[in-house]
């Protein structure tokens, strides 16, 4: 393949286990963006993480998202600007108290199979959710009653609280062939995942590849790839050797790798602000952090502008809140909390800590760039006023186990990155009484349930209300939101998205 010089291009948006050096040498002996005349084409993508399955309904890992988005529709879905746009439904409408949601389904939809798509398989999709017990995306529908079948092209939502942004939260939910589903069953489907979106699934080797292919039969048009790779790389530095050595055309890199990146020719290097904050989190539920005193002077002996100036390289900005400027909910007005070490040392006397170790846990790997680094940096600056920590990093798959197990004792480096661009996904995941987080506060609980009922600017105040009591308590503190940068092939044409995914039914191969 040839190769250009490597240009950086910046891009805004208006909203704005180390992979094994065999599997690497394996696709070195061929470029991996396959083109030319009578060739079909081809492109390898690297994701973060091994898919925990391709089921939708139960719902994996980060690394599944952008698999899930290529091989299935959902009602709605969010487009680059952060909008709600549609998908498998053509309209909506619902009630004065958003209680009750009217969808109206386009009628030329097929699954890969050939079965048409009906109001019955969404409402299937939508109850088997609920009822899979494994499955992870049972707290995007706790507000739903119920789901009807109007007829073949209308479903009706209803819910127990008014809610203004289901349509929103619909982008969440993708739809599945029931029939095809119930004969094979949840595990089964899991193996070769049937869909109606732009791609189809064709293979999956655990750890090493899932292949899709174009599905000429998309309601949208057919992709123009012919075949997409993706390969599952969660070490940082794979992805920059893969990018470098062209055995992956599209990866998303650290900003502090630009320059390696850049300085070998073999890639164009493609920045955006992102959608994700990094965060440190308290466990405040016991041991000394259970001090709102200790927590202030935790916060402000960090120096989150050092840390996107040194470690990030300059390539992302300081945050106040649990999302981004590129996310519907970011509050203007809301300054991050200042380096101050003085004030730090003061809230520190104030509390009762007594110079006790204090664990902080973090992954080594996976969704956060430079993970370790920010967590031994935030370690020092602690130290220096006295706050004494032990770091516990482990992989990025123990460190979810953990997670979800309610398993993190102390300190912990969190992330999150709303794929419907929207506050409304951490606010239930963080905040909700339903949410699995360390911190009970009934105020801002029903400043969550309050954001839900109103919408457009009366919903943002609510939001930035509970911004400002986050902060004011330090349950969780923001840190950063980092840039998200990409090395892509110069012989590959693909945009990247504020949510961080890989959607590729409008790239192309030249």
């Amino acid at each position: 393949m040839s190769r250009t010089r490597t240009r950086i291009r910046r891009t805004s948006v208006a909203f704005v286990s180390t992979v094994a050096v065999a599997l690497l040498a394996a696709c070195s002996s061929a470029p991996a963006a396959s083109t030319g005349a009578g060739a079909d084409k081809t492109v390898t993508v690297a994701i973060t993480q091994d898919p925990e399955n391709l089921n939708p309904v139960v719902g994996g890992s980060f690394g599944a998202l952008s698999l899930e988005f290529n091989l299935f529709d959902q009602l709605a879905e969010i487009a680059v600007d952060g909008s709600v746009v549609p998908r498998a439904a053509s309209e909506w409408s619902s009630n004065e108290d958003f209680t009750v949601w009217d969808f109206t389904l386009r009628d030329d939809i097929v699954f890969h199979d050939g079965t048409p798509m009906t109001a019955s398989d969404v409402v299937f999709s939508f109850e088997e959710v609920l009822a899979d017990a494994d499955s992870n995306r049972q707290l995007w529908l706790t507000d739903m009653v119920a789901v009807e079948a109007v007829d073949d092209t209308h479903v009706r939502f209803t819910l127990s609280t008014p809610f203004s942004e289901w349509p929103r939260q619909t982008t969440l939910i993708s739809i599945v062939p029931q029939a095809a589903y119930e004969e094979v069953g949840a595990d089964a489907f899991s193996e070769a995942p049937v869909g109606s979106g732009p791609f189809r699934f064709e293979s999956w080797q655990r750890g090493q590849s899932v292949v899709v292919t174009k599905f000429d039969d998309y309601f949208g048009g057919a992709p123009k790839l012919d075949t997409v790779e993706f390969v599952p790389v969660p070490s940082d530095d794979a992805r920059v050797t893969g990018v470098q050595s062209g055995t992956v055309d599209i990866a998303a890199i650290p900003t502090a790798q630009i320059a390696a990146v850049d300085n070998t020719g073999s890639a164009d290097v493609v920045s955006i602000p992102s959608h994700q904050v990094v965060f440190l989190g308290f466990n405040t539920e016991s041991g000394p952090l259970a001090d709102p005193a200790l927590r202030r002077a935790v916060s402000y002996a960090i120096d989150r502008d050092a840390i996107v100036e040194t470690i990030l390289d300059g390539n992302g900005q300081t945050n106040s809140q649990l999302v981004a400027p590129t996310v519907v909910g970011f509050a203007d007005d809301l300054a991050p909390v200042e380096f101050d070490q003085a004030a730090a040392e003061a809230e520190l006397a104030a509390s009762g800590y007594g110079g006790e170790e204090v664990a902080f846990q973090y992954a080594l790997d996976g969704v956060i760039p430079m993970g370790a680094e920010i967590a031994q940096a935030i370690a020092g600056q602690l130290e220096e006023v006295g706050i004494t920590v032990s770091l516990e990093g482990t992989d990025n798959a123990s460190y979810d186990i953990t997670t979800r197990e309610h398993g993190l004792t102390g300190l912990y480096l969190g992330q999150f990155s709303p794929s419907i661009l929207d506050a409304g996904l951490p606010l239930r995941f963080l905040f909700a009484p339903e949410a699995t987080n360390y911190f009970d506060d009934a105020a801002i609980e029903q400043l969550v349930a309050d954001q839900k009922a109103v919408a457009d600017d009366a919903r943002l105040d609510v939001i930035s209300q509970i911004w400002q009591s986050n902060q004011d308590s330090s349950y969780l503190a923001p840190l950063y939101t980092p840039d998200a940068a990409y090395g892509v092939s110069p012989e590959v044409v693909w945009e990247p998205r504020p949510d961080g995914l890989f959607i590729m039914k409008d790239a192309d191969a030249r």
